[in-house]
């Protein structure tokens, strides 16, 4: 589906899929021992909950605002 802009319209994300998410998927502290590999594949999925939240920040935006 594309807006009005032409970008792809995201479709209404459940907050509980959101909270599902975080709770499989939780931010991490790491040691400096940690591998690169290991740091990139944490941030990739992070970076995925971190899109959907902001989407969901926009979904719930009221319109007058």
């Amino acid at each position: 589906m594309m807006d009005l802009n032409g970008k792809t319209e995201i479709p209404y994300i459940d907050p509980s899929l959101l909270k599902a998410l975080e709770e499989v998927f939780p931010q991490s502290d790491f040691t400096p021992t940690t591998g690169v590999r290991d740091l990139d594949f944490h941030y990739g999925q992070r970076s995925v909950i971190n899109y959907l939240k902001h989407q969901v920040q926009i979904q719930n935006e009221n319109i007058l605002t």
